[in-house]
């Protein structure tokens, strides 16, 4: 028996699955007749020893504290032995291609079948990867107008088609009067040709038309036909066939197919016209051949325009594919945008002259070398230096940008082509790039195809035209295509294919999105999502999806719809497992499945399972406290706090913002809100921030469009905390971020054993050659190249997985080696570094934005987006800067239980005393209740969002019955 799954990645986040897995029918049997995924003596990272049975067919939530083991639980135990076992069962060859997971450690994994996961998994972020692609809405889409588009030519506008021989012999058949079938034939001169008809006369045909006249291909002609051809040459048309008004349609059809054979895919027919035809109903244009009225028309089957010279290539898939050379745009190769060289960035303020380095790239002691050169020659050339730059006239802007060849000055233009050809130095890409903006491609206007691909419509639209639209507007557009009734039939699979998956587009809260956005412009929410709908377009069964945190980035009035497709993805027969934190998707569930107490070394120990009933009722559950509103009472009552100042914004109208006035005040606590798509990131990050960067801080970056902001003199710095990983690098790690790791190898340095072994604090870390393990550099583990078969990770044997040398593994401090410091949790080091005010001040900011259960040594590319944003916050804590700092932080509490958002708003808070403000971009109810100032957008997403719904105090913005936010913090009110 066979048992088949898909294996799909999409970018920025993994969907992956099995190919194809073979197993012996008991085996089989005994799969599909489990009720349970029996685990026991699960000890992966830090579960306990755990024994759990995860029921099948069932939606199952787990839950739990940040840290707590969920993950390892649901994505390090379940999915990787779901995927593990079918995968060994391929053959050495197959396996080499495919993700290699080592075997979970457990002591037996029972009942489990093939595995999907959604997870938060770094992926592409090129411009090619859209929704479109990322959905295979794009494939179809492809296919449909490969099968069902007419085309039309750029130029005139008339239709072009390729011609039939059977379908043109049936519109003959119905004709009344005389037709001649021919092929055209070009007779270049006199002596060529001779040759040309000699040969046609020897193959049996007899006649030829040729400026109006019939001719026979008989000797006696020759000398007619001659001075016809003359020097210029002439085009000829050879008769195939004499045909009358009641010809066979066999002979009609089989005359045809000659006469294009022979005509290189062209052929002529030449029919009667009669003095009561119609001549335009006939088709071609009317011409006289022996003084009487004939129409005339050429047939291809190329796709060709006579009129204007343009021939167009078959409608293929390929065609109408901006990631294939075929279809891509010449010019931007398939993006829609071109890189150029940008006179904002590269002369930011304009108010400074040449002389004070209005230039930016040639303010650096690299480069001044060219403003010096500048300077030189401007008296000889009337330049003035000391005028404001917004002040030059256009010669003189010219001059600047082109340079003086005679003087061996190549000005800006000379300056940046000179950057290209070096930009084989990575330095050189990343200066360059600072001075340079993405503009929309002018041959195709951002459309991405070539004009040939896009002269295929399907009724008003080409395919750009409807891979711009939003999956709302699509959805209607497939549910009713402007197609005749066999072209109908021939797309039927197509639509129906495109109706699914922009219907679970739809179903997930992204109805709003343009199927040609980019996913590296979307929100992690949304990315995560986009990866959701691949597999609910899937329709797989008796499978086993974990999603890891579906409804991150959602707000709470959209996740119902979510939960609604994730439950069709149990009904299907699935077993679907979320890790979740979402109120609403926990009651949903079948079952809750709680895993705690605690986080990191707490934790590893599953603390309820059942019911989300009996959750709220559970004496153990934390989960259960909050949901059912025993906890929680110090972020649903908070007293608003009065800002010390604001900062106005006006006219912001970038992407879908509808020109909106917004005043953000400083000094407490502003949340932005409402629903996915309204326009939060637009606001905040793309023109605030961008704004605040460039005016404030003098960074070149351009904010989108708006009229002016004020009230930057408030503040001294901006700081973004984004969902951006730390590092892409395993070598990093939270001790080192925070800055903690120096003050610990100066401990280490400072003891007896270092200092009679002269060690120094730079042999006690693992990325310097002085103490890292020779043989695995520091890494802790060997790849083995097995050759056909897929590398194998080992734990390095010079090493034992410690990352230093011996003889740096021989100091101790307090009887524990810098390796046994790095496998510590935070809480562990702050009381084993008792007495070293340094080390206890870095580790005691972790502990305060609540990542005291992490391990030192923990490698940063692990950690969760939000314990991210918590270790970027940690860090600023830990730092000696006092600035009076903006901090903008997204979706902060992604990945955080509810008792985490107390620590977090905690954290808020001392921000805060200390002098700062806090922005932040959010979807959770709680931490919305504790902010001192709202500001909704919407009402609705996309082009029905980017206006500001309501603002002021969480109490204020619930009575605002316009607000989709409004009512959902009043819900969440009436729960205390």
């Amino acid at each position: 028996m066979f048992v088949l799954v898909r294996l799909k990645s999409v970018h920025r986040f993994r969907l992956t699955g099995i190919l194809l897995a073979r197993a012996v029918p008991a085996q089989v049997s005994s799969l599909l007749s489990a009720s349970h995924i029996s685990v026991r003596g699960c000890r992966v990272h830090n579960l306990k020893n755990v024994d759990v049975d995860v029921p099948r067919g069932k939606l199952v939530a787990i839950c739990g504290l940040s840290g707590s083991g969920k993950t390892s639980l649901a994505l390090d135990t379940l999915y990787a032995e779901g995927q593990r076992c079918y995968i060994e069962s391929f053959s050495a060859y197959t396996r080499q291609f495919l993700q290699r997971l080592d075997k979970p450690d457990c002591e037996q994994i029972t009942g489990i079948p093939p595995a999907i996961a959604v997870t938060r998994a770094g992926g592409s972020k090129t411009n090619r990867s859209t929704v479109g692609t990322a959905t295979e809405i794009a494939d179809h889409v492809r296919l449909l107008f490969a099968k069902c588009a007419q085309l039309f030519c750029p130029s005139c506008g008339l239709a072009v088609r390729s011609d039939d021989p059977a379908s043109v012999a049936s519109e003959m058949s119905g004709q009344t009067g005389r037709a001649m079938i021919g092929f055209p034939v070009w007779l270049p001169d006199k002596t060529s040709g001779g040759e040309i008809l000699l040969g046609l006369q020897q193959e049996g045909y007899l006649r030829l038309i040729a400026d109006g006249q019939t001719f026979h291909l008989s000797d006696s002609d020759r000398g007619a036909l001659a001075k016809k051809i003359g020097r210029k040459g002439i085009e000829c048309i050879v008769v195939v066939d004499r045909v009358a008004a009641d010809a066979e349609l066999t002979r009609l059809t089989e005359s045809l197919e000659t006469a294009m054979g022979e005509g290189h895919g062209r052929a002529v027919v030449v029919t009667e016209v009669a003095p009561s035809d119609d001549a335009s109903a006939l088709g071609g244009k009317v011409v006289s051949i022996d003084d009487r009225s004939w129409a005339s028309r050429t047939i291809s089957r190329e796709r060709r325009c006579d009129a204007c010279d343009l021939d167009f290539p078959d409608p293929t898939p390929r065609l109408f594919n901006f990631n294939n050379p075929l279809g891509a745009c010449e010019a931007c190769e398939g993006f829609g945008e071109t890189v150029e060289n940008d006179m904002n960035l590269i002369v930011p303020d304009p108010s400074l002259s040449l002389a004070e380095g209005a230039i930016a790239p040639w303010r650096t002691p690299a480069y001044e070398h060219e403003l010096q050169e500048l300077l030189e020659l401007a008296p000889d050339y009337d330049l003035p230096v000391d005028v404001p730059f917004s002040k030059l006239t256009k010669k003189h802007l010219k001059l600047i940008e082109q340079g003086v060849p005679e003087r061996k000055f190549g000005g800006l233009n000379g300056f940046f082509a000179w950057l290209d050809r070096k930009k084989y130095k990575m330095h050189i890409r990343v200066f360059a790039s600072r001075f340079r903006s993405y503009r929309t491609c002018t041959q195709c206007n951002g459309q991405r195809l070539k004009p040939t691909a896009l002269a295929y419509r399907i009724g008003e639209h080409h395919v750009a035209n409807v891979l711009s639209m939003t999956a709302d507007n699509a959805q209607a557009f497939v549910a009713d295509p402007p197609l005749e009734k066999r072209e109908r039939t021939i797309a039927a699979e197509p639509l129906r294919q495109l109706a699914d998956r922009i219907g679970y587009l739809q179903a997930v809260g992204l109805g709003y999105l343009q199927l040609d956005r980019t996913l590296r412009t979307l929100s992690g929410g949304e990315t995560q999502r986009v990866s959701l709908t691949s597999a609910l377009g899937g329709s797989l069964v008796n499978m086993l999806y974990v999603l890891d945190e579906p409804t991150a980035g959602l707000h709470p009035a959209d996740v119902r719809e979510l939960a609604t497709a994730i439950l069709s993805l149990r009904d299907r027969g699935n077993t679907v497992i979320v890790v979740e934190h979402n109120e609403t998707l926990i009651e949903m569930a079948d079952e809750v499945i709680e895993v705690g107490p605690g986080a990191g070394v707490g934790g590893g120990e599953i603390v309820f399972q059942g019911t989300a009933k009996q959750l709220l009722k559970s004496p153990d559950s934390l989960t259960g406290q909050y949901l059912s509103g025993r906890r929680g009472e110090t972020l649903r009552h908070h007293t608003a706090r009065t800002p010390r100042g604001t900062i106005t914004l006006r006219g912001a109208s970038g992407h879908n913002l509808q020109n909106v006035d917004v005043e953000f005040p400083l000094g407490v606590l502003c949340v932005v809100t409402g629903v996915s798509g309204s326009g939060k990131s637009t606001l905040v990050q793309d023109t605030l921030y961008a704004a605040i960067r460039q005016q404030k801080l003098g960074d070149a970056i351009q904010p989108l469009e708006m009229e002016s902001i004020r009230g930057l003199s408030q503040i001294e710095d901006c700081v973004m905390v984004d969902q951006s990983p730390i590092s892409r690098s395993p070598r990093s790690c939270p001790v080192t971020y925070v800055k903690a790791f120096d003050p610990i190898r100066k401990v280490f340095a400072e003891s007896v054993d270092a200092r009679s072994r002269g060690l120094t604090a730079s042999h006690f870390t693992f990325n310097g050659v002085k103490g890292q393990c020779p043989q695995c550099e520091g890494a802790g583990v060997l790849e083995i190249d097995m050759q056909f078969l897929a590398d194998v990770s080992m734990r390095c044997p010079g090493c034992r997985g410690t990352r230093f040398r011996d003889e740096i593994l021989q100091v101790r401090y307090r009887d524990r080696t810098i390796a046994d410091v790095l496998a510590m949790s935070v809480h562990e080091a702050y009381q084993f570094f008792r007495g070293s005010v340094k080390v206890q001040a870095k580790l005691k900011r972790m502990i305060d934005v609540g990542l005291g259960y992490i391990a030192l040594g923990q490698p940063a590319t692990t950690l969760s987006s939000g314990e991210g944003q918590r270790l970027k916050l940690a860090a600023f804590l830990g730092s000696s800067q006092r600035k009076r700092t903006l901090f903008i932080m997204d979706e902060p509490s992604t990945g955080l239980h509810f008792d985490d958002l107390v620590r977090l708003v905690d954290c808020f808070d001392a921000l805060i005393a200390d002098g700062h403000s806090l922005l932040v971009i959010e979807h959770n109810p709680l931490l919305m209740l504790s902010a001192d100032h709202l500001i909704d957008l919407g009402p609705g997403a996309g082009t029905s969002g980017g206006q500001v719904v309501a603002t002021g105090t969480p109490g204020e913005v619930a009575k605002c019955k316009q607000s989709v936010t409004g009512r959902v913090l009043k819900a969440e009110m009436k729960r205390s």
